[in-house]
């Protein structure tokens, strides 16, 4: 069953400044590796918090929760530099389902 998830990151002081820019480079680090998975589902959209702009929200769709944590499991090498070096604490993850609500 697809989900929804939402990945919070936590971006350092200066990163958060040019977070239009720094996003896109982790986005390059993890492409490959994403878009070659099973369960991709097309593209992520990034929100950047009005009242934090060091928080931003990457939300996407995937095919399963089990292929979306295999996938991020295999990206935490990919990215841990950018970690170090962007953000003040790793990133945290959440699982949602769609309510298939017609509004």
């Amino acid at each position: 069953m697809p989900v929804t998830v939402i990945e919070h990151w936590h971006l350092n002081e200066e990163s958060s400044r040019n977070a239009f820019s720094v996003m896109p480079e982790m986005d390059d680090l993890v492409e490959d590796n994403a878009h070659a998975a099973p369960g991709w589902d097309g593209h992520a959209r990034f929100f950047q918090l009005e009242d934090d702009t060091s928080h931003v929200l990457m939300i996407y769709s995937w095919g399963s929760k089990e292929e979306a944590e295999a996938m991020l499991e295999s990206e935490k090498d990919l990215l841990a530099d950018f970690i170090r070096t962007r953000c003040t604490r790793d990133r945290e993850i959440e699982f949602a389902e769609e309510l298939p609500v017609d509004v």
